[in-house]
């Protein structure tokens, strides 16, 4: 039971890490950038389970918020997490583990897989462009504008990498480790 808990543990740190050392690369575009942290959590989301996915980005954002410059850019700290794009941050923990539970429903069944990726990311979108316009108080256009709309399409298509290789990995580690297998 030990060696179980250390290794969900070692889990959770390497997702937290793979996670922080992705999400600093951004192409600055407007208020919300195109970065590879959605990237960074739909691979995590998709090799770990959901418990361990959740905890992986909680501790994520942990990081960031207590000063440690994980988030977009090298930032960090609470003006960060909850600013204007923090719905974004805050909404990755809703993506990851809704894309981990859902892979594990399908048993990582590929077109399946494709489908539940790519309604993370959007949901993701749609949870960040929510607290956006709430937050600038900007109407429903430009709102959709700055965190919507210019990111289905990259979103779309980080889903379909990271359902690719994420499945491949799985499919890979499977062979190797009890914890990556149905």
């Amino acid at each position: 039971m030990q060696n179980t808990k250390l290794y969900s543990l070692t889990l959770i740190a390497l997702g937290a890490a793979i996670i922080a050392v992705l999400s600093p690369l951004a192409i600055p575009i407007g208020i919300v950038p195109v970065t590879l942290q959605t990237l960074a959590v739909g691979l995590v989301a998709t090799v770990l389970k959901a418990r361990e996915t959740f905890f992986a980005i909680l501790l994520y954002l942990l990081l960031g918020f207590i000063g440690i410059p994980v988030f977009t850019g090298g930032t960090s700290g609470i003006a960060v997490l909850f600013g204007p794009t923090g719905g974004f941050l805050l909404a990755f923990l809703v993506m990851g583990t809704l894309i981990s539970w859902g892979l594990h429903q399908i048993k990582y069944k590929t077109i399946p897989a494709f489908i539940i990726n790519i309604v993370g990311h959007l949901l993701m979108l749609v949870i960040g462009t929510l607290w956006l316009k709430f937050f600038t108080q900007v109407d429903w256009s430009l709102a959709l504008k700055l965190g919507f709309t210019p990111f289905v399409f990259v979103e779309i298509i980080k889903a379909i990498l990271v359902t690719i290789f994420g499945l491949a990995l799985i499919r890979a580690l499977s062979h190797t480790n009890k914890y990556f297998t149905n």
